[in-house]
């Protein structure tokens, strides 16, 4: 069970572009889980937008949130900001989404800051 927490998705065009399907989705279904399992019970906002030339999936908590000094490092295999004890998984989420992004010729942004939850921004190009 997902614990409660509700998912609300936004996002009113389809957006289509040259994408490896099954990578992106995993993109999306990791950045999910991963706002799940920090965000606290609390709703996780996942919002879909586009322009003429890139596609952009927004997904926020409202949770822990992450250190400003933690930000570089979350992205790195093996790294995550508090301890595998209390939140299980290898710490492969977030590098896997990263080398997707970036192999897609994407970007990736993060905004966060302790008890205020964060959110994961990526931009895909539409046209590759």
């Amino acid at each position: 069970s997902s614990m409660g927490c509700a998912i609300d998705v936004c996002g009113d065009v389809p957006i289509t572009g040259d994408w490896d399907r099954a990578r992106i989705e995993q993109v999306v279904t990791n950045l999910v889980s991963n706002a799940l399992k920090y965000g606290k019970s609390s709703p996780v906002k996942v919002t879909l937008s586009a322009n003429e030339d890139s596609a952009q999936i927004e997904v926020a908590d409202q949770g822990i949130g992450i250190a400003a000094d933690e930000l570089e490092r979350i992205f790195k295999p093996f790294e995550r900001a508090v301890s595998p004890r209390n939140y299980g998984g290898l710490g492969l989420g977030l590098y896997i989404v990263h080398e997707v992004v970036m192999g897609h010729g994407g970007k990736l942004n993060v905004e966060s800051e302790p008890g205020r939850g964060s959110k994961f921004i990526v931009q895909l190009p539409l046209h590759a």
